[in-house]
């Protein structure tokens, strides 16, 4: 590009340096405390047989979730991404909504829907975690199933296949490499959960991220809880790489945008169809219903003595602060980490598309998602919250450790856009006379514009919902929404169930309405009116 602006290739610079200090640098800090000891070593606390138990139960936990959630996942996928019918928006924005919501919450919800009868432990946190994850095999798979006419299905008909056997045969292999990568993700997240596992699971469902919380804030056993975060890490990137490397296996099939279908003429496979989209309406809402009607009711019946009593330091019998004042401080938090994310993670996608190796950056900034929160937590804590580099009365931890989660999700954002746009912008208005600059701005500002302020948004919804990392900087007094819920949940009580669950329906609108911020900036004037049909 001969009119590209001379700043465009010191873009990385930013974005490198942060990363290089508040990520790095912490865990080289982490790993100097964990071997500066005489004798210490990495060696014994990988030979011991308790993190590779925790292993074995972590990995079958995931895989049982991962199966579960691609089961429940491509029906939904198959109906809300290639059929049109009435309600059929809603059905595909409430599909996402479980994966927008915090764990903490989602796992209360779980509890309140279910009652208190039936006990904790592997199927619950299965189905919990099969719930979170829907979205990701309903998103992942649906964008590539939309872009499927079924021709190839019809001449698998014509020729003398059933309708099962057409699926199996020609469908399901067109559609193998999304699968593959949403289930590789959803591996991962229910490989590496905490609040999921720590309020619905037993002793028979941990896993490595909540092995190493208890083996820094209970054990005090840092270099077990090195070598766990370097198993966790290892097996999540091979587990991520394996998922890349199917999808790239998959038979190649040219695919182009196929417009929404009618629902089928024949009764069954319409009220199939239509029964799929109702099961969406009800697994999604269920809980969240259940939660809602946790926080409306008492031992006497339906009272609202648990939202009265949000302001009072009293609620919960915390005694560490109100839940209001929880609020605050993590809408403080999502404030901080949705400014510094966006900028960082705006500088770095920037420099994805800039020439020569400023692009690396990208890929540094991409680092963070398989770093267990725990460890990226302790790490901060262990190199900013003692001297000479002591922050902890800024409070600037846990916004930090946050903007560092949402980088990548940033970038992932912003980057598409920016490939996305017409490169010759820039030179048509170079030759009008425009300079360097202002030339860039003209062909990537309206886009930059918008993917920023959504992916903004996106980061203070995941700042809001995060509780590892909060759970080592949090301060004591400052807890952020997460974890009093958390804390209002480990005392006996009906008003610490009720306020905790009333705290969850606050984080959860205010969740929806950031996440509402990032659907309306991300759709084009023709989606939103499509959108509303």
């Amino acid at each position: 590009m001969s009119s590209t602006p001379v700043w465009l290739r010191w873009t990385w610079v930013v974005p490198a340096a942060f990363l290089t200090v508040f990520l790095v640098y912490p865990l080289v800090v982490l790993v100097a405390t964990v071997t500066s000891g005489a004798g210490v070593s990495l060696i014994d606390p990988l030979l011991a047989p308790t993190i590779w138990q925790v292993t074995a139960l972590a990995t079958v936990q995931a895989l049982v979730s991962t199966a579960l959630a691609v089961v429940v996942g491509l029906p939904l996928a198959n109906v809300v991404s290639r059929y049109r019918f009435r309600g059929r928006a809603v059905a595909q924005a409430l599909v996402t909504v479980p994966f927008v919501l915090p764990t903490v919450v989602v796992a209360l919800a779980f509890r309140s829907l279910l009652g208190s009868g039936v006990p904790q432990g592997f199927v619950l946190v299965v189905l919990a975690h099969a719930y979170v994850n829907l979205a990701v095999v309903a998103r992942i798979v649906g964008a590539q199933w939309a872009q499927h006419s079924g021709d190839y299905e019809s001449v698998a008909r014509t020729l003398g296949a059933s309708r099962w056997r057409a699926f199996v045969d020609v469908t399901l292999p067109s559609l193998r490499s999304a699968i593959a990568s949403s289930a590789a993700v959803v591996f991962v997240f229910s490989f590496t959960s905490l609040g999921i596992v720590l309020l619905l699971g037993d002793p028979t469902t941990r896993t490595l991220e909540s092995q190493i919380l208890r083996q820094t804030s209970v054990l005090l056993d840092f270099p077990g809880a090195a070598a766990t975060a370097l198993v966790q890490l290892v097996i999540v990137t091979a587990v991520l790489l394996g998922g890349a490397v199917a999808a790239r296996r998959s038979p190649a099939r040219r695919l182009q945008p196929v417009g929404l279908r009618p629902l089928p003429s024949r009764l069954g496979a319409r009220t199939a169809v239509l029964l799929t989209a109702i099961a969406a309406f009800v697994i999604v809402l269920a809980p969240v219903a259940a939660l809602v009607a946790a926080s409306l009711r008492g031992g006497s019946g339906w009272t609202l003595s648990w939202w009265a009593s949000l302001g009072s330091i009293d609620a919960g019998t915390t005694r560490l602060g109100s839940p209001l004042q929880a609020v605050l401080t993590s809408l403080g938090y999502a404030g901080l980490t949705a400014a510094v994310a966006a900028v960082i993670g705006g500088l770095a996608a920037i420099a994805v598309i800039a020439p020569g190796r400023a692009r690396a950056v990208g890929l540094l900034a991409l680092v963070p998602l398989g770093v267990s929160a725990a460890t990226l937590g302790l790490g901060i804590l262990l190199a900013f919250g003692r001297p000479p580099w002591d922050l902890r009365a800024t409070g600037l931890l846990i916004p930090i450790a946050h903007s560092l989660v949402a980088v990548p999700l940033v970038v992932a954002v912003v980057a598409p856009g920016l490939r996305s746009t017409d490169t010759r912008l820039m030179s048509v208005a170079s030759t009008l006379g425009a300079h360097a600059t202002r030339a860039f701005w003209t062909a990537y500002g309206p886009v930059l514009r918008v993917v920023i302020v959504g992916s903004a948004a996106l980061a203070g919804a995941v700042s809001l919902g995060e509780f590892g990392a909060a759970t080592f900087l949090g301060r004591a007094a400052g807890p952020t929404v997460p974890v009093q819920i958390v804390r209002l949940l480990g005392r006996p009580g009906e008003q610490s169930l009720g306020v905790a669950a009333a705290l969850a329906v606050v984080l959860v609108l205010l969740t929806l309405v950031l996440v509402l911020i990032v659907d309306r900036l991300g759709a084009t004037p023709s989606t939103r009116r499509s959108g509303t049909a």
